[in-house]
């Protein structure tokens, strides 16, 4: 049986809580992201996105809810987003917004999208970098030891500051497990990767093959609103 990615990474990301996940490659990852928090909202669960990389997409989400036969407005009750259009935005966004507002809905689960995607940018001198970095790693460890998971969702870095695209390593360290979403001639498959609950175990070699899913393009001018946490 082939099973679909955000079916595999959402049984093994959910269960237990107080996780931090990594969900990475070159396509689909932003798709399969939405599926799995369809997954999570489907069971009643609130979501909170912090979208760095504007791919947060409700008409997807509200598309999903009426094939599951759920009415949208339901849905989406349970979806907070929050996005940043600035490295300094995502750091306030998660380092202070965020504990207090999880703990405010009763949510359990964070997708992060882009932790770097806003650092290629000159303007941010390096050393900002690194201090937003380390600080939004300690807040993701906090949330980790009160039991709330985080998905980071992420591309590829294909950066014009090429030294900054080796910030991904760091995000690797960052993560618990890690998924690598790879596509191949027939099918994509997702390989878990690192440690799973702190464990000091791999499992590099644990692949699944899944059915291509098609990407979902965010429709032009949706999108616009600021880095508050919203329905």
């Amino acid at each position: 049986m082939i099973l679909p990615a955000y079916k595999i990474v959402n049984t093994h990301f959910s269960a237990p809580p107080g996780k931090i996940g990594l969900l990475y490659g070159e396509h689909g990852v932003f798709a399969t992201a939405t599926l799995v928090s369809s997954e999570i909202i489907k069971r009643q669960s609130k979501v909170v996105f912090v979208d760095g990389s504007n791919r947060v997409d409700p008409y997807y989400l509200a598309k999903l809810a009426r094939y599951q036969g759920i009415q949208p407005e339901l849905f989406l009750e349970n979806a907070f987003v929050s996005r940043a259009f600035t490295c300094y935005q995502l750091e306030l966004a998660i380092t202070e917004e965020l504990h207090p507002f999880m703990i405010a809905i009763g949510a359990t689960t964070v997708i992060l999208y882009g932790i770097i995607d806003l650092m290629d940018d000159e303007q941010v001198p390096k050393k900002d970098v690194f201090t937003i970095m380390r600080n939004i790693r300690d807040t993701l460890f906090q949330l980790r030891s009160e039991s709330i998971s985080t998905l980071m969702v992420s591309r590829l870095p294909h950066f014009q500051i090429k030294e900054r695209e080796r910030l991904f390593e760091s995000v690797k360290r960052i993560a618990d497990v890690r998924y690598r979403l790879e596509r191949g001639e027939e099918y994509q498959q997702i390989f878990i990767e690192g440690e799973t609950n702190g464990a000091n175990s791999t499992d590099s070699n644990n692949a699944h093959s899944i059915r291509r899913a098609a990407l979902v393009q965010l429709p032009q001018g949706a999108q616009k609103r600021g880095s508050r946490y919203i329905r």
